[in-house]
């Protein structure tokens, strides 16, 4: 987010104000309160503002949307800042997810989908990690995966592909997409809960999926990009 505020949003500047409109900035990850705020003051440097009849800045033809973490009372902290900071609340607007309602969402399960490599026309390959400096539960894995169990009664494990300890593991992993969905690749629901039911037991409390292979893969490349790492 800082990058993009910092280095983007000023080189798309003269573009944006050639061709007009508005322009939206959309945070993600980290607190919600600071990252909008933050993307006020950014815009308002990069765009300019003038004050309103009840002396709040509005951003010139730009503003913010914020969607991720929003329920009854971020929301009120969000406004409550925003007036603080002396910006007008029209320059915000929020997405309605999950909080707002039963709030069962991705989060609930900590379940998302993620690219972690990418071949491009050329043939050129690159892992490729989510590495948000404000959330580091939002780190993504990187590369080619194999997620695989020793044994029929053990829980899987994800390692990096091709690593010598996925020899002899029982791969698990299943293409359930490839450029379409693949025929066949998703069981029905009652297939599922009787899996869940097998599964369930092999898990163990708190239990941790992630092989020390991986994770030291993880822990060299958050080590580059200057994170801290477990």
């Amino acid at each position: 987010m800082r990058m993009f505020l910092v280095q983007v949003l000023p080189k798309v500047a003269d573009l944006h104000k050639a061709n007009g409109g508005t322009i939206i900035l959309r945070p993600d990850s980290g607190d919600p309160v600071e990252q909008v705020v933050k993307a006020l003051k950014a815009a308002e440097k990069t765009f300019g503002a003038a004050k309103n009849g009840k002396g709040y800045k509005m951003i010139n033809n730009a503003g913010v949307i914020q969607g991720d973490g929003i329920n009854y009372h971020t929301l009120k902290k969000i406004l409550e800042a925003v007036h603080e900071a002396g910006y007008s609340a029209q320059n915000v607007a929020f997405g309605m997810g999950g909080a707002l309602l039963q709030k069962m969402n991705r989060d609930t399960m900590s379940f998302a989908t993620k690219l972690s490599h990418i071949v491009y026309a050329n043939g050129e390959e690159r892992d490729v990690m989510k590495t948000p400096k404000s959330s580091s539960a939002k780190t993504s894995l990187p590369g080619r995966l194999f997620v695989g169990r020793e044994r029929p009664d053990s829980a899987p494990v994800v390692l990096p592909l091709g690593d010598p300890a996925c020899r002899g593991m029982e791969p698990v992993l299943k293409v359930v997409y490839n450029k379409r969905p693949v025929p066949g690749a998703f069981d029905d629901f009652d297939r599922v809960k009787e899996r869940l039911k097998t599964e369930w037991a092999f898990t163990p409390p708190n239990g941790n999926a992630m092989s020390p292979q991986l994770q030291a893969k993880i822990d060299n490349i958050l080590k580059s990009r200057g994170h801290k790492t477990t």
